[in-house]
């Protein structure tokens, strides 16, 4: 190495040295500001010393006050701030302490003074070569010092028993530090090894997604072309335009997936199991298998999968595709001269299932066997931090099962991943470790339903967060973070109308949703139409609670596959619409008229009373805002009113959907609550449900 080159390296070092201590710089400053004047006065004064030095703490105070003004340090000052930063640090840590000691005699005070120097200089020096550096140039300008002024502790050969202790705590304290220097440099290569997968990953299906648009954008017309109102396509390029479509569906795909198995390999020391649940496993491989980006169509054909019948696991189809996309890169880089092949295929035994994945690339040697799984293991590729086979290790142990390797130099290699059986004691003894990190909010008010849930928590120490439904409705959005929603199905009026509101709130919850219904309530189906809700019966989910909630937790229970139908409207029923948006009101009648029903129109509370003296009316639906008589304290002197009328059931119909809103329009006495805008299909549903 040249000097320029040596010289340059040690100044990246110093810059580096001061980044890392950047965060902390202000607060030592003022540590050492407020230190060195407050110290003085007490060994001055409260405790004196035989010695102290105004001047040396006047000097480390004003050299402290510049980290003060950085904001007022212009460009070309802030780049000799590394440099400053190795000066003060030297000379208000290592030289002042030592100096000090030095010039009182190794009094108890400055020993001791001088090991908390040693402790901070060790922490705030992050290059340990520098931090050693440092010391030893400090130390001797203090003793030379403490020479020229005369200083007697130089001469005092009794106090050298305190070196070994220096020594010790500076060698000590060093390799403590460069350890923790050395695992953060490692997680930073991992973050930076993964962000460069990122990138290199995301790369072809990018360019894939450009090349898809160059040849659409080559087959439709350009928008400066001169054409008549249409341009017709031919058979053959709308043909083309549809598999451009569902190449880039499926890449865009790919595209998401590849991202989402490089971020959960991050953090290497553990794998995510927070969403391990029941997986088929013949499905999540030839999924994989399908979906990997292969080069060509070569390699496509390379790949044989003869899985026979499918065997369920316990663990994440995304980890086990990152696994299957792992050993098939690493195949395809290693596949020698020859014809090449990879076979897949299972075995199902008594106690496991395994899948066998065989190439007939270049091999493995022998003695490099034992080291393949290991952490940073590398067989040499260019830009590989050996990560890969290290983490499919840790994944099929998270799993409850293992992966082996063997190999034939120059002729084939092969993984075979163990799967323990589903219903085995380790995968029932993994599910009860998870369960204690799921938490669950249940939501409503029936007391045997509650105690059921209430007791299987007290057996398998899930967290368990208990709401009625109308202080759920008031939740934020971001506070439904939970891995299991359970609501009761059986709801009063009013429950019927904080449920409305809470669907809403819960739109953007990654939580499985379960409504515990009765199969007789019709309404609980319009709670379902906004989220991806599973109903059960209520006989169903109590029968064996413990059972259910594991099934529940672990995604075992089916989802149903296809939504009953709206409510549909069957006799001919009077609905009195109110609200003083003449459009919106012409359209909502023509919409409930087309399903036979009889729409009387007001545009104001005051018109609506008058109406329903005069008519028999089966439904109002009424607007909130509104002149003359609002919505509000028009279906209050409703429910007040002695007529025949007042128990007519009334649904709000609003854009204003807020938790104070909703509270008046309880204590009014509507029934429940329609938003503004509301899709046909939604409204007769809702209207439905009440006629």
């Amino acid at each position: 190495m040249s000097f320029k080159s040596g010289l340059i390296a040690q100044m990246e070092r110093i810059k580096r040295t001061y980044e890392y201590a950047a965060p902390n710089i202000t607060l030592v400053a003022w540590m050492g500001i407020l230190g060195f004047p407050l110290y003085y006065v007490i060994w001055k004064y409260v405790f004196p010393q035989p010695y102290e030095s105004e001047l040396l703490r006047t000097i480390g105070a004003i050299m402290l006050i510049g980290f003060i003004l950085l904001r007022a340090f212009s460009e070309k000052t802030k780049r000799i701030l590394p440099y400053y930063y190795l000066v003060v640090i030297g000379f208000t840590l290592p030289f002042f302490f030592c100096y000090m000691m030095l010039m009182n005699n190794w009094t108890t005070v400055w020993v001791m003074s001088f090991m908390s120097s040693i402790f901070l200089h060790i922490l705030l020096i992050y290059d340990t070569r520098i931090m050693v550096a440092q010391a030893v140039i400090s130390v001797l300008s203090a003793v030379l010092l403490a020479y020229i002024m005369g200083g007697q502790g130089i001469y005092m050969a009794q106090s050298l028993t305190y070196l070994p202790i220096f020594a010790f705590t500076y060698i000590f304290g060093s390799l403590f530090f460069f350890r923790n220097q050395n695992e953060h440099e490692s997680k930073f290569a991992i973050a930076k090894s993964f962000g460069a997968g990122i990138a290199h990953e995301m790369r072809n299906p990018l360019s894939a997604m450009y090349s898809s648009l160059e040849v659409m954008r080559a087959i439709i017309p350009n928008k400066s072309a001169i054409f008549r109102n249409s341009h017709q396509l031919n058979t053959e390029e709308l043909q083309r335009l549809n598999e451009i479509i569902d190449d880039s569906m499926k890449t865009i795909m790919n595209g998401n997936e590849t991202i989402d198995l490089l971020l959960t390999s991050i953090d290497q020391s553990r794998v995510s199991t927070s969403t391990f649940c029941r997986n088929d496993g013949k499905e999540v491989i030839e999924n994989a298998i399908r979906t990997f980006a292969y080069k060509t169509a070569l390699d496509t054909k390379a790949v044989s999968v003869n899985i026979p019948s499918s065997f369920d696991y316990f663990g994440s189809d995304t980890l086990l595709k990152y696994v299957l996309f792992n050993l098939l890169k690493n195949s395809f880089r290693h596949r020698g001269a020859g014809k090449f092949t990879i076979t897949i295929d299972a075995q199902n035994q008594d106690d496991c299932n395994i899948i066998t994945f065989r190439d007939t690339g270049k091999g493995i040697e022998e003695q490099l066997l034992p080291y393949i799984f290991e952490d940073f293991y590398t067989t040499g590729k260019s830009g590989s931090y050996g990560l890969g086979l290290a983490f499919c290790k840790k994944v099929m142990r998270s799993f409850g099962g293992k992966i082996v390797c063997q190999s034939e130099f120059g002729a084939w290699t092969e993984f075979k991943l163990i799967f323990p059986k589903y219903e085995s004691n380790e995968v029932a003894q993994i599910k009860s470790e998870l369960v204690k990190d799921k938490s669950v909010l249940f939501i409503g008010e029936s007391s045997s339903m509650l105690d059921l849930v209430k007791g299987a928590q007290y057996h398998r120490e899930f967290k368990l967060t208990v709401e009625d439904i109308k202080a759920a409705s008031y939740r934020e959005e971001y506070s439904f973070e939970y891995s299991l929603i359970i609501i009761d199905g059986n709801l009063s009026r009013e429950g019927w109308i904080y449920l409305s509101s809470l669907e809403a709130k819960l739109e953007f919850t990654e939580a499985r949703i379960v409504l515990v219904h009765s199969a007789n309530d019709q309404r609980n189906l319009y709670f379902k139409r906004y989220l991806n809700v599973e109903l059960m019966d209520y006989d169903e989910f109590t029968s064996d609670i413990r059972d259910t909630l594991d099934k529940l937790f672990f995604r075992e229970v089916e989802e149903l596959a296809t939504a009953r139908p709206y409510n549909t409207i069957s006799s001919t029923k009077t609905v009195l619409l109110v609200d003083d948006n003449h459009s919106l009101r012409t359209i909502t009648s023509i919409m409930l008229e087309k399903e036979g029903l009889v729409v009387l129109q007001a545009s104001n509370g005051a018109d609506a009373i008058v109406m329903l003296d005069e008519e028999n009316v089966d439904l109002v639906i009424m607007d909130i805002e509104m002149p003359i008589l609002d919505g509000i304290s028009t279906a209050d002197k409703i429910r007040k009113s002695t007529a025949k009328y007042n128990t007519v059931p009334i649904i709000a119909f609003t854009g204003d959907a807020n938790p104070t809103t909703r509270e008046k329009i309880k204590q009014s006495g509507m029934d429940d609550l329609l938003i503004k805008p509301t899709p046909k299909d939604e409204l007769v549903d809702k209207v439905a449900s009440w006629i």
